[in-house]
This record gives structure tokens, C-alpha cells and sequence, in this order.
């Protein structure tokens, strides 16, 4: 029964109950460099993500002895970024999403881009996989956002 319930940890993990989180201004903003912190050309609105899905390998089990090799699984996230555009310009707004440990240490990175309209509030959506004992370790998320003038 124990090896059994080994193979198949399918029937017994879940999205962590911990994973997932969001923020919002003006707890949180882009700390500007001295040039831009003046005139900012991006304002922050919020940020989030969620767990999805648990994904689990299947393992092939032909003896025994197979019983103990446990499968990898992962958790399948969707994150969420919205930003406004303060600049009369087309901007190209690139994030990267990371998901962090509580000490810090990004765990898992994704990232997205889309093109934002003068005074437009946009959302950058991404998603992408996290081994499962990492997505146990996420303790808040951060990000790094680029942005240029596209004409």
C-alpha cells in the first residue's frame, strides 16, 4: 500500500495552501531611479498570482523496487501585472515575474510583455510550472519591469 500511495502522490498533493498572493498601490510601487522618480513614465496598479493545476509524472512501475521511485509533480501558476502607461508615447512594457522564498531567493521566474497606449492601463499575464517542493517554500513574489518608447 505505501509504495502504491508512493507512485501516486496524484491523489494526495494539492496546490500548497500557502501559494498565492497580490498587491496593490500604494503598498507597493517601482522604485524609481532619481531621473524618473520625478516624472514616472509607468505607474503600478497591482499584482498577483494562484495556483492552478498539480502536475504529476506518471512512473512506469515494472518490479518491486519500483514502488520507491517517487514521481516529480509540479504546480502550474498564473501570475497577473498591471501597470499604467503616464507617458504620451506607445511604450513596450516588459515584466519578469519571480516567486520568492521567504529569504528572498527567487524560486521560479517568468516573464511577459505587452504594448501599452498613452494613459492605457494594461495587464501582463504569464504562467508557467514550479517544482511542487519548491511551490511548498513561495513566501511572496517580486518582479523586475523594462520599458521603452515604441514608435
Amino acid at each position: 500500500m505505501l509504495g502504491y500511495l508512493n507512485v501516486h502522490p496524484e491523489l494526495y498533493r494539492s496546490i500548497p495552501n500557502d501559494f498565492g498572493g497580490s498587491a496593490s498601490a500604494p503598498s507597493v510601487g517601482i522604485a524609481w531611479d532619481e531621473d524618473d522618480a520625478e516624472d514616472p513614465p509607468l505607474e503600478y496598479v497591482s499584482e498577483s498570482f494562484s495556483g492552478l493545476e498539480v502536475w504529476t509524472t506518471v512512473v512506469e512501475v515494472n518490479s518491486f523496487w519500483s514502488l520507491w521511485n517517487r514521481p516529480l509533480s509540479e504546480v502550474e501558476y498564473q501570475w497577473e501585472y498591471m501597470v499604467k502607461n503616464l507617458t504620451s508615447e506607445n511604450r513596450d512594457i516588459s515584466v519578469t515575474y519571480q516567486l520568492e522564498n521567504s529569504a528572498g531567493k527567487v524560486l521560479a521566474s517568468s516573464s511577459g510583455s505587452v504594448l501599452a497606449e498613452p494613459n492605457e492601463t494594461v495587464v501582463i499575464t504569464g504562467d508557467d510550472r514550479i517544482p511542487y517542493f519548491d511551490a511548498q517554500q513561495v513566501a511572496g513574489s517580486g518582479w523586475l519591469i523594462r520599458h521603452s518608447v515604441k514608435r
